[in-house]
């Protein structure tokens, strides 16, 4: 008895003497947060934290060492600790719901990257017990999460209870139209692309991605002529812009306005974008010339084709073989593409250009760049003393490094897989070449044009360059193209070429 006795007043003993420190920690480091030192607030809210556990005041020390970070402006290494608060779930968490909306306005400011924010969601989490002010946060990425597995339902579900009011409203209404669209519900689709359209003014990039796909819906429902208006929306000084006028050259090509296709083509292929991707553009133009019956043009076609990329085809397939499994160093090859550093695969550098204009790379580079500004703050003046006495310092730099560390190797691992992506379209394109070629020297001309022969236009209706219709009666007079591209005619060019078919110089071997 006497024995239990001692033992209790031994741990009350340890307890007290062990929360002593946390206490008094806690309290010097609230006096410096209430001054606004969140210098000194950070690192003595660190010193509690770090203790073992001994006092309900090591949660409180774990809030205000991620409220005195982001009121330093450390809004990466803030969100550490506010995951790490709602990754514990709600149970006996009263910072929960606070830390929740933190991390919403964070994000706000600075991209986390999906991949962060996915992970915080993986505890079961109460739609009660979501805070007003992140609820849009919270259902937007619930509702992202379900859409990468395939769920379509279940997002859509997450993507309707974001509210007008809130920041991820747009982007909601963007991903459910895209859930309408593969649903089959075209005009759904649409409609919500368009609240897109018309709620996007400060969002350039998201209003044209809703032309875009609008212009898509469209097209796959042959509606071409509206497709093509939609198409026109996105700005010439977007980098959408190429993408838009690829697009828009199939579908003249449907309504069977050759001479607008190969002009859009002649965009493309112009030497201001010699190092953009757009290998399908030779075969939609050799395609449009056999539909001419210009048969020399489609040979001519064909060999810029192999000319072009033949060597891109093996230096691309020498990348991927030596980044096999290396996700690092294939997300420095882009890297070191975007930032002008990159001397080797020379051939390839229309497909690394390709891969650094996707959101896979522009989120990670996000990532590394905060990160790198904050590690770069770390060690100015006092605070990188004051923090590396606590061990904060050395805590933050961990955590920023593997920060980057995880945002290059997924974003490398992604990169990877779409650049063996397009290693296989180009040996569907590279087929599809050698099959127009076979098809022609054998002379199946008829046979060929006939399977080509879709799209029922109205020939009293022309177009003429930018995508625009031209008014039937009105004059346009041609310039002839004399080798020399201007770079405000780009996008406007027309082609002034009658089909031959059927004409006595018509010769599939160009004879």
């Amino acid at each position: 008895m006497h024995l239990s006795k001692f033992k209790i007043i031994i741990a009350l003993l340890a307890f007290f003497t062990l929360a002593e420190p946390v206490l008094a920690n806690y309290r010097a480091a609230t006096q410096y947060f209430q001054r606004k030192d969140y210098v000194s607030a950070a690192s003595a809210y660190f010193n509690a934290y770090g203790m073992p556990r001994a006092s309900g005041e090591k949660m409180k020390a774990e809030w205000g060492l991620a409220q005195s970070l982001h009121r330093l402006g450390f809004y990466y290494s803030a969100s550490k600790y506010y995951s790490i608060i709602v990754r514990r779930g709600t149970r006996n968490n009263p910072f929960f719901r606070q830390a929740l909306e933190e991390l919403g306005k964070v994000n706000s400011t600075i991209s986390l990257g999906q991949s962060h924010i996915v992970q915080l969601f993986k505890t079961k989490i109460r739609a009660s017990d979501v805070p007003g002010p992140a609820r849009g946060f919270y259902f937007y990425y619930l509702g992202i999460e379900a859409f990468t597995r395939n769920k379509y339902e279940q997002a859509a579900q997450n993507f309707k209870k974001v509210g007008g009011s809130s920041k991820y409203f747009l982007e909601a209404q963007f991903h459910l139209g895209v859930v309408q669209n593969l649903r089959g519900n075209h005009s759904g689709a649409i409609s919500y692309f368009e609240k897109v359209r018309s709620g996007a003014a400060r969002s350039p990039w998201m209003r044209e991605q809703a032309n875009l796909n609008i212009a898509r819906i469209h097209y796959e429902m042959k509606r071409y002529r509206e497709a093509l208006r939609y198409y026109s929306y996105v700005p010439r000084e977007s980098d959408n812009w190429l993408q838009a006028l690829f697009e828009a050259s199939w579908t003249f090509f449907m309504l069977q306005k050759h001479n607008n296709t190969l002009g859009t083509i002649h965009t493309l292929h112009s030497p201001f974008y010699g190092n953009r991707f757009f290998p399908e553009s030779y075969v939609l133009q050799s395609i449009t010339f056999l539909r001419l019956c210009r048969f020399k043009q489609v040979k001519a076609s064909l060999a810029k084709f192999r000319g072009r990329y033949k060597n891109t085809y093996g230096e691309l397939r020498k990348l991927l073989n030596s980044y096999d499994r290396n996700a690092n160093g294939f997300f420095k090859v882009v890297y070191d593409y975007r930032n002008g550093n990159l001397r080797r695969f020379t051939d390839a550098q229309a497909i690394i250009d390709s891969l650094s204009r996707t959101d896979i790379y522009r989120e990670a580079g996000n990532t590394l760049r905060f990160s790198d500004i904050e590690m770069a703050r770390l060690d100015r003046g006092s605070m990188s003393r004051i923090w590396a006495q606590s061990g904060l310092l050395d805590e933050v730099k961990g955590f920023l490094k593997n920060k980057k560390q995880a945002a290059i190797q997924d974003a490398g691992k992604r990169l990877y897989a779409k650049a063996a992506g397009y290693f296989s379209y180009l040996t569907e394109l590279s087929n599809q070449t050698k099959l127009i070629n076979t098809e022609m020297l054998l002379g199946r001309i008829d046979r060929m044009r006939r399977k080509l022969d879709v799209g029922q236009a109205d020939k009293k209706e022309n177009f003429i360059g930018g995508l625009q219709p031209l008014v039937v009666g009105e004059q346009y007079e041609y310039w002839p193209f004399a080798g020399e591209y201007w770079e405000d005619e780009l996008g406007t060019y027309v082609y002034n070429l009658d089909s031959i078919c059927g004409k006595a110089d018509n010769n599939p071997k160009g004879k």
